[in-house]
């Protein structure tokens, strides 16, 4: 006679895959906000908007991207006024506004710090992204421990 094993076998492939994707959509959830905290670099500091400028980047656009003119000092005590080199469609400066600058001194060119905001829409997609992809990659940790135990106990 022969002994039969009833365990549950929980295959790793679909563990692996469930880890991918789970991590995928963590990352897809939250890639603008990656993008965003890699492009706060700078030395912060004080200013304060002078001007605004509005154009169309491409002839056929039907938005303006802003571009703000701002007055501030350097650290090293240089009085300066620049513009932002690549402009926002989000903007919403008015003029005598304070801001606070990111001083780029390798570059010469400043960036202008605002909170990080998502759309509603937006939003709502990199939430569910993130929550199913927290729930995948957490199952998939859960199952490597259980079979963990699983070859412990034997």
């Amino acid at each position: 006679m022969t002994k039969s094993s009833t365990r549950s076998v929980t295959p790793w492939g679909i563990i692996g895959i469930c880890f991918a994707i789970g991590v995928g959509l963590l990352f897809l959830g939250n890639v603008d906000r990656i993008i965003w905290n890699l492009t706060q670099s700078g030395e912060q500091l004080s200013g304060r908007v002078v001007d605004m400028y509005s154009r169309r980047t491409q002839p056929t656009d039907t938005y303006l991207t802003f571009l703000p003119r701002v007055a501030f000092t350097d650290p090293g005590g240089v009085a300066r006024e620049m513009s932002v080199k690549t402009g926002s469609t989000y903007y919403n400066f008015r003029k005598g506004e304070k801001v606070t600058v990111l001083w780029r001194p390798e570059t010469q060119s400043i960036a202008i710090n605002v909170p990080f905001q998502r759309n509603f829409g937006t939003a709502i997609v990199m939430w569910v992204f993130t929550l199913i992809g927290a729930v995948m990659f957490l199952v998939s940790i859960w199952f490597i421990i259980l079979r963990g135990f699983a070859r412990m106990s034997k």
